[in-house]
């Protein structure tokens, strides 16, 4: 499993370093976990390049011929999410190594634990999702461009495009955290395989189990089960801050994005030129849905791996078994108890789960309720007509000589 982690955690890992989430100077030791290396000014020149061609491409965002609102939410919108990278970056370190540490200890425990590779995703099936992220991301992109065919390509048109629709700091994000959170819902997995190894009832069977061995495993399984708890919270103090911002920015633009397809009054143009026209937006929409489902949908599988141990322990009668196996249900009841309200949060704003989605819908029709009654306010109309004024321009710029 470990081997299996650390081969699919190497092009996680440039992504982040590629878009500046994490230091390029961290690499994968031989003894397996995730070192800074501070030896080599090779690492140091890397990041201060990637950093001034980020920087050079703000400037030219933001210094446009003039000024919009849309533009300038892009961008807040791709450093907030660069800048809550680097300030848990220790944390993201500390998570990928915890994990390591985690799967070479149960490696050592037992040669069944050996036969449950099958719960982490393969290096191809990996490989899958992110190829099929990327095909999506460029032909999002390609299609843009088809619909809104440019006159030139220069240096302002290219980096509007990196930090405009699709984000890809959405797909990085995406990828990232559902890799972490699909490995941390398969080894809380692994845990449960191992407590159906134990003996029906916790009984002792001659000649396979005493007593003594079940608490010895009872014991290990509960330390395990403690510390995937403590990644878990590793987790949230390493990515809440990164999915807060990803919850909020998203919600955001599909509550704006709503209201500019309700309140937009469509050119004089045929059917068809308006549905090829207004399919990337629609697509947009769709895709912050999908992105926000399979992270809340991933938390809360994880959620129901966590606690499926709990109908493990209440299914047995402890009244007649030995006071060692007693002892490690009522110490593995109580350890239960108390990491019951470690859920995976947003930063500790909200828990996120399939509540979630119940209040995003709430929030969603409130707020375009709001929008709708305050469109004639002069903030709604300037924010309105600034998004149209970029619109237009844009078309402008991309519309071909003989349209």
């Amino acid at each position: 499993m470990s081997t299996v982690f650390k081969t699919n955690l190497r092009p996680i890992l440039s992504l982040g370093k590629i878009l500046g989430l994490i230091d390029v100077s961290y690499t994968l030791e031989p003894d397996g976990f995730l070192i800074k290396n501070i030896n080599s000014s090779y690492f140091s020149l890397l990041e201060i390049l990637r950093m001034i061609v980020l920087l050079i491409c703000t400037y030219i965002v933001h210094t446009a011929n003039a000024f919009y609102y849309i533009n300038e939410y892009r961008l807040i919108k791709f450093w907030a999410v660069i800048i809550a990278g680097r300030i848990s970056e220790k944390w993201t370190i500390k998570l990928i190594n915890a994990i390591i540490e985690f799967d070479q200890k149960i490696k050592l425990l037992s040669t069944v634990i050996l036969e449950d590779r099958q719960w982490s995703l393969s290096k191809i099936n990996w490989n899958y999702i992110i190829i099929s992220l990327c095909i999506y991301f460029i032909g999002f992109e390609l299609y843009d461009i088809y619909v809104w065919p440019p006159r030139k390509v220069d240096i302002y048109i290219v980096t509007v495009y990196f930090f405009g629709v699709p984000y890809i700091t959405d797909y990085v994000v995406i990828v990232t955290v559902s890799f972490y959170l699909i490995n941390i819902g398969h080894r809380f997995q692994t845990i449960n395989n191992l407590w159906k190894c134990l003996p029906v009832g916790l009984i002792a069977v001659p000649g396979k189990w005493t007593n003594l061995e079940i608490v010895m495993l009872m014991e290990n399984i509960r330390m395990l089960h403690a510390e995937l708890s403590e990644i878990l919270k590793i987790f949230n103090l390493g990515y809440g801050l990164m999915l807060l911002i990803f919850f909020v920015f998203n919600f955001i633009d599909m509550m704006y994005t709503f209201y500019i397809t309700i309140k937009h009054e469509f050119v004089p143009l045929n059917v068809l030129e308006i549905i090829i026209r207004s399919l990337p937006l629609h697509f947009f929409k769709l895709q912050i849905v999908i992105f926000m489902l399979s992270i809340i949908v991933a938390a809360s599988w994880i959620n129901e791996k966590k606690k499926k141990i709990i109908s493990y322990l209440r299914s047995n009668r402890i009244s007649n078994l030995p006071v060692g196996i007693k002892n490690q249900i009522k110490l593995f009841m109580n350890q239960i108890s108390i990491s019951e309200l470690d859920e995976i949060t947003a930063f500790g704003f909200f828990n996120i789960n399939l509540n979630l989605v119940v209040s995003i819908l709430v929030l969603l029709m409130t707020g375009l309720t709001t929008l709708i009654q305050m469109k004639n306010r002069p903030i709604i109309l300037e924010m309105f007509n600034n998004t149209e004024l970029f619109n237009n321009n844009w078309g402008n710029v991309f519309e071909p000589e003989n349209r």
